[in-house]
């Protein structure tokens, strides 16, 4: 009956290691999020250029319009 105490012990120790794993991943999150909001989240979207991202540049829209066939 002695391993049944130690392996109480173990599981307890398994317990209390996943809990603390849990909150300090909670506590990351949340600096990430903070850190996110402070930074203002980037540049703005129109402020990126596709061709520095390796993207082809964008063409006007109103090009695609005409060049569809009815079915």
């Amino acid at each position: 009956m002695a391993s049944r105490s130690n392996t109480r012990f173990q599981k307890r120790l398994k317990e209390l290691a996943r809990a603390n794993k849990r909150r300090d991943k909670e506590e990351k999150k949340q600096q990430r999020k903070a850190e996110r909001v402070s930074d203002g989240g980037g540049p703005p979207i129109e402020a990126i250029d596709p061709v520095d991202l390796g993207l082809p540049p964008l063409e006007d829209e109103t090009v695609g319009e005409g060049s569809a066939t009815p079915a």
